[in-house]
């Protein structure tokens, strides 16, 4: 049995339900997983007796980022306790857990660093690195130099990233999973063909030229069925909402709660990714497990793990292209519809279900 720490936030229907699923399925195997969860916050820890193994859940010292000195000696108190033999970090808090457990233990702690967050992708949105920028990426790249064994990579587009950014052969590919909540696909509407956009509104993710690209095309084709739902939030929104406000075929729904997301994909033809660059986008996942095929671009990392013409269409992230993935949608039958959204549903099932992820990822520690 080894002790295993899993820094991420301890929650069952959110994007970290796959640490979640991970600790269960670790204990379940019979290894004792410690659980660093900063949202939600447990004032006292949590112990969850398994049949083989066992799950502790602490919170940090504190609700917002642990970052402090104090952080810092909460987790050592935890590590000399516990002494976990692996860590896997996620975003908040895996710097400490990871940094005090690897000088703790002398270097002999296995560390297990996830890059979720594309290098492009941060100095896109950020349009351009300055001084302190640099020194955040130089302060990531020791981090990833000196305390991580392996770094985790979502898609095989993360693993170059962090090859040609940071210049480190440390990275392995596990692609993230997503819960099945999928009950049944409600009944397609003839009448229009509903693309939808989920996630931040932020430059790298292409939506201004996505509408730009419908513009351009209903200019063409006042006719064509297509209607453009967006939700999300970030730099660009009050720019798209007073596009959505002079368009009658773009609607903006605001940044919905995760409980309206299965609703929103769920009620689409197709969920659109037009992102300039990406990692291994989570609303692809959900889109596909509510049985809706992507129109999706070639330069997001999930890419590489479909097929155009089945389970999705792909395009560049320019205006034209998107415009020609438009003609293709327009042109199709609503049985062509159907059954790509039956082989988007297969394909989820094949390759991001949790039962396929912990398996990955426990192979590890055999």
């Amino acid at each position: 049995m080894k002790t295993i720490l899993i820094a991420h936030n301890y929650n069952e229907i959110s994007f970290a339900a796959m640490s979640y699923h991970l600790a269960h399925d670790l204990a379940d195997k019979g290894h004792r997983v410690i659980f660093m969860s900063h949202n939600p916050y447990f004032p006292e820890k949590k112990v969850i007796q398994k049949e083989n193994g066992e799950i502790i859940v602490f919170s940090w010292s504190t609700t917002k980022r642990p970052t402090s000195l104090k952080d810092f000696l909460w987790y050592a108190k935890i590590h000399y306790q516990y002494k976990p033999e692996v860590i896997i970090g996620h975003f908040v808090g895996s710097n400490i857990s990871v940094i005090v457990s690897k000088i703790a233990s002398l270097g002999k702690v296995k560390t297990y660093e996830y890059y979720h967050t594309l290098s492009n992708q941060i100095v896109t949105d950020l349009k351009g690195i300055n001084i302190k920028q640099k020194l955040l990426f130089l302060r990531k790249k020791w981090f990833y130099y000196l305390f991580c064994d392996t770094i985790i990579c979502p898609s095989e587009l993360a693993k170059n990233d962090l090859r040609n950014f940071y210049k480190l052969n440390k990275g392995s590919v596990i692609l993230n999973p997503m819960v099945d909540r999928f009950v049944a696909k409600s009944v397609m509407d003839s009448n229009n063909i509903n693309i939808s956009y989920l996630g931040r509104l932020d430059p790298s993710k292409g939506v201004l030229e996505m509408i730009e690209a419908y513009l351009k095309y209903k200019e063409v084709n006042p006719n064509s069925k297509i209607v453009i739902n967006i939700a999300g939030g970030g730099q660009l929104e009050s720019e798209i909402v007073a596009m959505a406000n002079n368009n009658t075929g773009i609607k903006y729904h605001g940044v919905l709660s995760y409980d309206f997301i299965d609703s929103y994909l769920n009620t689409s033809h197709f969920a659109i990714i037009p992102s300039k660059v990406d990692n291994l986008p989570t609303v692809g996942l959900e889109a596909m497990m509510n049985k809706t095929p992507l129109l999706i671009s070639s330069t997001t990392g999930l890419t590489n793990y479909m097929t155009d013409g089945r389970d999705c269409f792909i395009f560049q992230p320019t205006v034209v292209d998107m415009i020609a993935v438009f003609e293709r949608v327009d042109s199709l039958q609503l049985d062509d519809i159907v059954q790509m959204s039956e082989n988007a549903r297969t394909s989820f099932l094949a390759k991001y279900s949790i039962k396929t992820y912990c398996d990955n990822f426990s192979s590890i520690f055999q």
